[in-house]
This record gives C-alpha cells, structure tokens and sequence, in this order.
C-alpha cells in the first residue's frame, strides 16, 4: 500500500513538473505567415502589447507572457514557439521599428535580457 501511494504521488509531481515545461500548445499552430505578413494586424498587436490599444483574447495571453518570455529568453518555450516568437520579432522589427523599441524598453527597461532572449532566438 505505501509503494502505491508513493507511486501515485511521483506520478502526481510529474504531471504538474511536465505541465511546466513548456507554455500552452494551444497556439503552437497559430498562422505564423498570415501574421508576420500583415503590417497591419503586426501594428495592433503591438497596440495591444503597449497598452495602447484593444487585444484579441490570444493576444492578452501573449501579453501576459511576454515579460517571462524575455526575461528568461524564452526557457519554457517549445521549438515551434521559439519560431514563432523569433519570426514575430522579426516582422516587429522591419515593419514597426519604432514600436518594436517601445517594446523592448518596456518588457527590458534595463536592457538587461533582450540581447539573450534575441541570441536564443536566432538559433531556433
């Protein structure tokens, strides 16, 4: 009886351990081409970064992780989210350059994690 309860309580810490390991899946399949291509759709999503604007609900989930994305360069973000984040960035960076900037004082003010959060990224 105790080998089974100490079993069921490693399967427990597992479960919640792997949860962690990565950010929600559910938008690992979001159109990364429609997005990055649409100067558009970049500008109001970083509306809604900045807090200048409305946000979409997916956009609301980024917003609420993208200080942690950065400040720990992306460390619980799944390879497809990595591509998705470095091709964002990148789009941010040739189409809005002048809000790209707002961005990254706001989530690095101190400049302290944006050129390692950049390096990873660039690998992926």
């Amino acid at each position: 009886m105790k080998k089974v309860f100490i079993f069921i309580i490693f399967l427990i810490i597992s479960c919640v351990l792997t949860q962690e390991r990565f950010y929600d899946r559910r938008y690992d399949y979001y159109d990364i081409d429609q997005f990055v291509e649409n100067p558009r759709l970049l500008k109001k999503y970083l509306d809604c970064f900045l807090d200048r604007g409305p946000c979409t609900p997916v956009g609301r989930v980024f917003r609420a992780v993208l200080p942690e994305i950065v400040r720990t360069a992306c460390s619980k973000c799944s390879p497809s989210q990595k591509r998705f984040a470095r091709r964002t960035f990148d789009a941010f960076r040739r189409y809005v350059p002048e809000s790209h900037m707002e961005l990254k004082k706001k989530l690095d003010p101190q400049n302290k994690y944006f050129t390692t959060f950049e390096t990873v990224l660039s690998r992926s």
